[in-house]
C-alpha cells in the first residue's frame, strides 16, 4: 500500500499540530510496515528538518516551495491542482493539517483536531480558522474517514458537520516519556531559569498566543490574584505569538502587569521539559481543546495542572488536574490560589498526573491510525 501525508506542519516552527504530527509520523515509521510514504512538505522558505525517521528504504519525501496562501487558496477555489500532482498516486491520502487538497482517487483520511473555528469564527484568522469554517462542512462529508483526537470533538463533528458516525475514529495523542518526565537534577532547572531569566517558582502556561487560548482571560485572572494573595509566582507565558498577539500581551501592560508576567516567545520542544519541571504548576485556561497536548506534557513531568472545564480536555485529564471555569476570572485566581498555597493538594495533582499519562501513548496512536489506513485499503 502506498500512503500519502501532509507533513508541511514539520517544515515551521512546531505547535500542537506540528508535535502531533511528528510524533505520529515517527512512529508510524517505528512500526517497520510493508508499506511505502510519500510525505509532502510544502513550505516556501523552510527546508526539510533533519528527522532521522524520515531516513528510510520506504519513505520519500516531496518537498516543494510554493507560496502557502497560493496553494490553500487554489485548493478553496479552485480545487487545483490535485495532490497526486505532489504525492503521485497513493491509495491512501491523511491530511493531518486540516488542510483538504482535491484528489483524484485513492481513500481520503483526515485529522480533524476541534471545531473552535465553527463556533467562533471572529476568533480566528483567515487563512487558519477561517479556511477551515468554510470549507469543513462541504468537504468532509465526502471524505471516507475523519480521525479525532477525543470524544469531545467527535461529539462536535457530529452535531457541527454532516458526516456519519461510522467514518469517526478516536485516536488519542501521546507523551513521550522519554523526552517529558520528572528531573531531579536542580542544576538543569536553575540553568533553564537562567536561559529564560526566570524566578525559582513560577506559574506556567504553554500556548500560540491568540484569543482561543484564553491568554487574555488569564491576565485577568492574575490580576485578582494579586489583590487576593501577597506576593504571588509570575506568570511566565511560553509560546509563540499567533493571531491577535500584540493586543492581548498589550493586555500585561493595561493591566499594569509588566512586571509580573514574562512571555517567553516560542521555545524549542528540548527546554520545554525542564520549564515544566521548574514550573511551581502548570495553568491551562482554553476556551476550547480537541485534545490538549501541553497539560499531558505538564503532568509527565511532574507540574500539577489547573485547566478549564472544556469537554476535551475533562476527557483528557479525568480527576488528575485541578479544574475551573474559563470564563470566570475571579474563580481562576481563585483555583491559582487554592494550588499556591496548598502543598498538600498540589501534590496530590501531581501524583494523579503522573499516573494519568500512562493512559497516553504515541505508538498506540500510530497503530491504530495505520489500522485506518489498512482497513480503508482492504474494503476498496
Amino acid at each position: 500500500m502506498k500512503i500519502g501525508i501532509d507533513a508541511s506542519c514539520l517544515l515551521t516552527r512546531r505547535t500542537g499540530i506540528g508535535y502531533f504530527t511528528q510524533n505520529l509520523l515517527q512512529e508510524m515509521l517505528l512500526l517497520n510496515s510493508p508499506h511505502k510514504f510519500n510525505i509532502f512538505m510544502n513550505s516556501l522558505r523552510h527546508p526539510v528538518p533533519l528527522l532521522p525517521i524520515l531516513d528510510k528504504n520506504n519513505v520519500r519525501i516531496r518537498h516543494y516551495r510554493i507560496p502557502g496562501p497560493l496553494l490553500v487558496n487554489a485548493w478553496r477555489y479552485l480545487r487545483f491542482p490535485p495532490i497526486e500532482l505532489f504525492t503521485g498516486f497513493v491509495d491512501v491520502f491523511h491530511s493531518t493539517t486540516g488542510y483538504l487538497p482535491p484528489q483524484i482517487r485513492g481513500k481520503r483520511v483526515a485529522t480533524v483536531y476541534d471545531l473552535f473555528f465553527i463556533r467562533h469564527p471572529e476568533l480566528c484568522d483567515k487563512l487558519g480558522g477561517k479556511y477551515f469554517a468554510g470549507i469543513f462542512p462541504k468537504t468532509l462529508p465526502h471524505y471516507d474517514h475523519i480521525i479525532v483526537p477525543s470524544n469531545a470533538t467527535k461529539h462536535d463533528l457530529l452535531n457541527l458537520i454532516d458526516v456519519s458516525e461510522e467514518k469517526i475514529s478516536v485516536i488519542y495523542g501521546g507523551v513521550d516519556q522519554q523526552k517529558f518526565h520528572v528531573i531531579s537534577d536542580q542544576s538543569l532547572l536553575e540553568t533553564v531559569r537562567e536561559e529564560y531569566c526566570l524566578p525559582r517558582n513560577y506559574i506556567m502556561s504553554v500556548s500560540t498566543i491568540e484569543p482561543r487560548k484564553n491568554i487574555e482571560g488569564l491576565l485577568i485572572a492574575y490580576r485578582h490574584l494579586k489583590e487576593i494573595l501577597y506576593n504571588p509566582p509570575k506568570l511566565v507565558i511560553v509560546g509563540q505569538e499567533g493571531w491577535d498577539s500584540r493586543r492581548i500581551k498589550g493586555l500585561a501592560r493595561q493591566h499594569n502587569l509588566g512586571q509580573d508576567v514574562i512571555f517567553t516567545g516560542y521555545v524549542p520542544e528540548e527546554h520545554l521539559p525542564l520549564l515544566y519541571n521548574a514550573a511551581l504548576l502548570f495553568v491551562y485556561p482554553s476556551l476550547w481543546e480537541g485534545f490538549g497536548l501541553p497539560v499531558l506534557e505538564a503532568m509527565a513531568c511532574g507540574a500539577p495542572c489547573l485547566v478549564s472545564t472544556t469537554p476535551a480536555l475533562l476527557e483528557i485529564t479525568g480527576d488528575a488536574a485541578a479544574t475551573t471555569d474559563p470564563y470566570n476570572y475571579y474563580e481562576i485566581a481563585e483555583r491559582i490560589k487554592d494550588l499556591i498555597t496548598s502543598h498538600r493538594e498540589r501534590d496530590e495533582f501531581l501524583q494523579r498526573g503522573l499516573l494519568r499519562v500512562h493512559k497516553f501513548s504515541w505508538a498506540l496512536t500510530a497503530q491504530k491510525t495505520l489500522r485506518v489506513y489498512e482497513k480503508l485499503f482492504a474494503g476498496k
